[in-house]
């Protein structure tokens, strides 16, 4: 069964008169599946800094297509049938992306449902967009900060502190996909510079780690998906290793809504 189109008949607040100095269409990219925990903080968040939001729900069995399709962010919902075996990265990915192009977005920025901009993304993404049309970039990392135990504290030790994801780049009908079914990037494989993608001024907050349950959690469903460590060298094991913890504040200028 194809995932099914849900129309949206709301018209974005991108090239209307009265809607500030935005320059880039910027669309939101979301992949969900029973995310109501999150969902909520994520729209108040993200809504606001772009210029639409396209979802894709894969098979949720709890409220949040229902939710998402009552934004009005929310300007194309597509859907996966419940009970797929599996979830499918790259295929949500190359949905979403067909779906942003068909709404015009000139840039999208990956979002999931447990992470949060940092409340001012969308003024330093429009510079960070500029300065790269200059230098021919299409395509950027960004600090992805691991919050820990409270959502006004990170964890900086040894790779928590180094932790970057490709989730800003230029909506292309060319779009060469990663096609690594786990921790792959969402970004065009032809947005790397010397093969690593240019680092911009970002930051991305992840909810998903806050709590002991949650981080024993995702390192028990990494260990199942990925047993021999295929898709990632170092394991899972570190994702619940309190050795050397150094956690920092988030500071005030750069925190996040939501």
């Amino acid at each position: 069964m194809p995932p099914m189109l849900m129309p949206s008949l709301r018209m974005p607040s991108w090239g209307l008169p009265g809607t500030g100095a935005r320059k880039t269409r910027l669309l939101a990219l979301l992949a969900v599946r029973d995310g109501m925990r999150f969902l909520p903080g994520f729209l108040r968040n993200v809504a606001p800094q772009v210029d639409g939001i396209v979802a894709l729900d894969d098979g949720s069995s709890d409220d949040s297509p229902e939710l998402l399709a009552r934004h009005a962010s929310v300007i194309e919902l597509l859907r996966n049938p419940r009970n797929r075996p599996a979830w499918d990265e790259v295929g949500n990915h190359r949905l979403l992306l067909a779906a942003a192009l068909r709404h015009r977005a000139q840039w999208v920025v990956c979002v999931d449902a447990d992470e949060r901009l940092e409340r001012d993304f969308r003024t330093r993404a429009e510079r960070v967009i500029a300065r790269g049309r200059l230098l021919g970039y299409s395509a950027y990392a960004v600090r992805l900060r691991e919050l820990w135990d409270d959502p006004g504290q990170f964890r900086v030790d040894g790779i928590w502190g180094r932790k970057s994801v490709a989730r800003l780049f230029r909506a292309r009908p060319d779009h060469e996909f990663d096609p690594a079914p786990l921790h792959g990037s969402k970004a065009p494989q032809q947005g790397r510079r010397r093969g690593r993608f240019p680092k911009a001024d970002l930051t991305i907050y992840h909810l998903g780690m806050l709590h002991a349950e949650d981080r024993a959690a995702r390192r028990r469903r990494y260990e199942l998906a990925d047993p021999d460590r295929r898709w990632q060298a170092i394991g899972y094991e570190y994702l619940t290793d309190l050795r050397n913890l150094q956690l920092q504040p988030v500071d005030e200028r750069r925190s996040f809504i939501g």
